[in-house]
């Protein structure tokens, strides 16, 4: 317990001190610099303000996000950013700002439950520990932080710290259903891969497989129940094959490779390292075959989502990778580490 109030305390303390990448995506956010899901109407119909209005599908499923971005609309001081446009009402501004600093805050708590997965899970250095938060926080750039990635990402580093505590990860992954759905398909796609392909991980992993499982069926049923309106294409497996040639058409101009085609790469690059370098030192909660995700989130992506989304969507799974990498720096920068962790860690 004292250890995660130090480290809580190191998070408040960076928050602080790196406030001004908080001020970026707030302000990024309010002008609409780039192109993003712009939650603020959603949280403010969440709390009967001025300016709200439930969202579409995907996005209305994801009420439990908005439940968590609502201390900062309550929590934080009104921000007077210059330059704003007189139209903006202070509302929208209060909601924005509070979801950006969800976004900042997930950012961080994510490279801390790196961190921590790292000391506790894999009795990693810590210097070893420090690079798996350094470079989960990088790799999260790469999704939109100018929305809620950060927090579906935090999800996901949660359910990696609780993987061998299936009452934790149980809680975790019954939680991203309506919070976002990518964490539970993440882990869908790697539990699956393991538990098919390794027996020992069959008796690991079963009942946190059977959580996402039964995540995956929940979803499905508030799809087919609720049916909020917006993205019908997503329902309907006919245009599936439309779908994935125009994702490929736009994966082949210059917004597409950067967008779609970089990020993908430097996961794989990420992950292919850290099992290429990392030696003896390898890692029993993650292995090889875990690679595999990637492609498999890649064919979501280019099925069920269009234009530019492959590569943040791919992102998620970063949480996967980052050990065996901060194993391969520790290794090429001499650190000490334990040349073997527990299977069952």
């Amino acid at each position: 317990m004292k250890s995660w109030m130090r480290h809580i305390a190191i998070l408040a303390a960076l928050a602080v001190v790196l406030s001004p990448l908080f001020f970026i995506i707030d302000r990024v956010m309010v002008f609409d610099a780039v192109p993003h899901d712009d939650y603020a109407p959603f949280l403010l119909w969440l709390i009967g303000a001025p300016g709200g209005v439930f969202p579409a599908s995907p996005y209305g499923y994801r009420i439990l996000t908005m439940l968590a971005a609502l201390p900062f609309y309550y929590g934080l001081p009104a921000f007077r950013l210059t330059n704003l446009p007189a139209s903006l009402d202070p509302h929208y501004l209060q909601a924005t700002a509070a979801i950006a600093a969800l976004s900042y805050l997930s950012l961080l708590g994510s490279g801390l439950l790196a961190y921590r997965t790292a000391r506790d899970r894999a009795d990693l250095a810590r210097c070893c520990s420090t690079f798996a938060g350094i470079i989960l926080c990088t790799l999260t750039l790469y999704s939109q932080i100018f929305g809620i990635d950060s927090f579906a990402i935090l999800l996901v580093a949660a359910g990696v710290f609780l993987l061998s505590r299936p009452v934790g990860f149980t809680a975790v992954i019954a939680a991203s259903v309506f919070a976002n759905e990518k964490v539970a398909i993440v882990f869908a796609i790697w539990l699956t891969l393991r538990c098919v392909c390794s027996t020992a991980d069959r008796a690991l992993f079963r009942a946190q497989l059977i959580a996402t499982y039964g995540a995956i069926i929940v979803y499905g049923l508030a799809l087919l129940v609720l049916h909020l309106r917006g993205n019908d294409y997503q329902l309907e497996p006919g245009g599936y094959l439309g779908t994935v040639m125009s994702n490929l058409r736009a994966s082949v101009s210059i917004r597409g490779l950067l967008l779609n085609v970089l990020a993908v790469a430097v996961l794989l690059a990420v992950g292919g390292a850290g099992w290429r370098y990392a030696g003896r030192a390898r890692i029993a909660m993650f292995r090889p075959l875990d690679l595999l995700v990637v492609p498999g989130l890649v064919l979501v992506a280019m099925t069920l989502t269009q234009m530019f989304q492959t590569g943040r969507i791919v992102m998620h799974a970063a949480p996967l990778f980052v050990l065996p990498a901060a194993v391969a720096i520790g290794r090429w920068m001499d650190v000490k580490s334990p040349p073997s962790v527990r299977p069952d860690a």
